[in-house]
C-alpha cells in the first residue's frame, strides 16, 4: 500500500518537518492573537491609542473649480488625491472609501488599515486638505492582522498560505502517528479526546 511505502513515508516526514518550520513564527503569531481576540476585555490596548491631525495645501494639479459629477471622474480624483498623500505625506492604508459633499465643496476620503484609519477632508473652496489619523494600538494591530481586516491582498494570501501549511502539518503528523506502532494507540486516543472536547465545548456553549 502507498501509505506503507518507505519513500512515501520519507516524503511525509519531510513535509511534516518543513511545513512546521515554514509557518513556525506565523503559527505562534496566530495562536497568541487567537488568545488576545478571545479575551479582548482582559488584553486592553487603550494605552496605545492615539490620534493626530495634519494640514496640507492642495496641489494645483488636484484643484477643481467644479466638482466632478460623473462617478468615473470622482473615482479618478479620489484615487489621485490618495496617491498624492501616499507618496508625498506617507499616508498608509489600502482600503479606500470616498464621498462627495457638494454643499461643502468637499471630498471626504476614508483610508482604512489594520487598527486604524485616516479621514481626509479635501476642501476645494479653500484648496486645503485636513487629515485625521487614528491608531488603536499595537495589540489591536495584531488582532486585526489575525483577522485580515483591511490588511490588503498580500496579507490575505499569506493567511491562506499559512492555513495550507498548517493543514499539511496536521495531516502528515496524523500519518506519522499512524505509522508509529509504539505511539499509535495514545495518538488515536488524543485525537479522539480532541474531538470530544470540541463537541462538548460546542454543546455547552450553544445549547
Amino acid at each position: 500500500m502507498l501509505w506503507q511505502n518507505q519513500a512515501f513515508h520519507r516524503v511525509m516526514r519531510l513535509l511534516h518537518s518543513y511545513s512546521s518550520m515554514l509557518v513556525l513564527v506565523l503559527l505562534l503569531f496566530f495562536a497568541v492573537t487567537g488568545i488576545t481576540l478571545n479575551h479582548t476585555t482582559f488584553f486592553s490596548s487603550t494605552a496605545g491609542k492615539y490620534q493626530h491631525q495634519q494640514h496640507y495645501p492642495l496641489p494645483a494639479a488636484l484643484q477643481r473649480n467644479e466638482l466632478p459629477t460623473e462617478p468615473e471622474q470622482l473615482q479618478a480624483l479620489a484615487l489621485a488625491i490618495n496617491e498624492w498623500l501616499r507618496k508625498s505625506h506617507q499616508l498608509k492604508g489600502g482600503q479606500l472609501q470616498y464621498e462627495l459633499q457638494p454643499d461643502e465643496q468637499a471630498l471626504v476620503l476614508d483610508v482604512k488599515r489594520p487598527a486604524g484609519y485616516s479621514n481626509v477632508w479635501v476642501d476645494f473652496a479653500a484648496n486645503t486638505v485636513e487629515v485625521d489619523h487614528y491608531f488603536a494600538g499595537y495589540l489591536a494591530l495584531a488582532n486585526d492582522l489575525h483577522k485580515g481586516r483591511d490588511a490588503g491582498a498580500s496579507w490575505t494570501l499569506l493567511i491562506d498560505m499559512t492555513a495550507v501549511a498548517c493543514i499539511i502539518f496536521a495531516l502528515t503528523g496524523f500519518y506519522l502517528m499512524l505509522r508509529s506502532m509504539s505511539q499509535r494507540s495514545i495518538g488515536n486516543s488524543l485525537a479522539l479526546l480532541g474531538i470530544i472536547l470540541a463537541l462538548l465545548a460546542y454543546l455547552i456553549s450553544f445549547h
